[in-house]
């Protein structure tokens, strides 16, 4: 049992929906309905009735519910009264990144902010754009770099870095081979792959085909970039991607595969995210300034 699981079951009671509930906590429905699975089995007995769309408490559940409460609550106090033990003038800060911001100068970034700043250290933990904003909702760490805050912009400063404009890649081998430029609208057959937890390509389609009431067929992989490049690749499907991601992958890593610009302007933003009414430690607000200056000198 981990409060991680005890988290999701006290969301899911509060919202009555799976889907509020991980919009609450910044992961996916599919992370909660595996942490009340883990409950059920772990105890031995249903926590939920589910009927149709709808959820109760078992009696069991509103038994359990006053151990959740009791134990979360402990835990957070716990967690508050260590805080006066933690120097706000750490040398080491943890960033959150996503797999692609090393193609936008992240190292040169770090390079940069450590010739200014040598006693401050940094850690950097790569994860896909969900996990990092579950991360973020756990006080792993303060900061992070992302591409899609979601519904979760009420609960995040985020400041935009920049944006990308998205292109269309396939296969080498794939219809559109002749094609330079291509309009989205032309594509309502093919099978396309995003990452997991994306909601880019889903906004995207609602824009181009939602007066229609129809959407193409799309994958979803829990992984990362180059993995779903490499399925591209193999002709498994087309996906949209940042032009810069796209382009490097296909100089550095890949050259099977075909880039096509879209007629449709779309984009791609990137953001330097902080929890909101979170204070960030004094180092914590030194690299987010130094960052956003970097970024803007970058952009202008």
């Amino acid at each position: 049992m981990t409060f991680e699981q005890l988290r999701s079951f006290l969301a899911v009671v509060k919202n009555n929906h799976f889907t509020l509930a991980s919009q609450q906590l910044f992961i996916s429905q599919s992370s909660i309905s595996k942490h009340i699975k883990a409950l059920e089995k772990e105890i031995g007995i249903e926590l939920f009735k589910r009927e149709h769309r709808t959820i109760t408490l078992t009696p069991a559940g509103q038994e359990f519910l006053e151990f959740a409460k009791q134990s979360v609550d402990s835990y957070d106090k716990m967690q508050r009264g260590l805080e006066k033990y933690k120097s706000q003038e750490s040398e080491i800060i943890t960033i959150g990144v996503i797999d692609t911001m090393i193609e936008y100068g992240l190292a040169a970034l770090i390079g940069d902010f450590h010739k200014e700043y040598p006693n401050i250290q940094i850690e950097l933990i790569e994860r896909s754009n969900n996990s990092i904003l579950e991360y973020l909702s756990l006080s792993k760490f303060n900061l992070a770099f992302v591409n899609n805050i979601g519904t979760n912009s009420k609960l995040l400063d985020s400041c935009a870095l920049f944006h990308d404009n998205l292109v269309m890649v396939t296969s080498e081998n794939h219809r559109f081979l002749e094609n330079k430029t291509i309009a989205l609208s032309k594509t309502s057959k093919e099978k396309y792959i995003s990452l997991s937890g994306d909601s880019t390509l889903h906004n995207i389609f609602l824009s181009v085909w939602g007066n229609l009431n129809f959407f193409p067929e799309v994958s979803y992989i829990d992984s990362q970039t180059k993995t779903l490049l490499a399925l591209v690749s193999e002709d498994m499907g087309i996906t949209l991607l940042p032009d810069t991601i796209a382009m490097s992958y296909k100089n550095n890593i890949n050259s099977h595969i075909k880039i096509i610009n879209l007629f449709d302007n779309f984009y791609a933003t990137t953001y330097l995210v902080n929890i909101k009414n979170k204070k960030l430690s004094k180092n914590e607000t030194i690299f987010k300034d130094f960052a956003l200056k970097w970024f803007d000198k970058q952009t202008s």
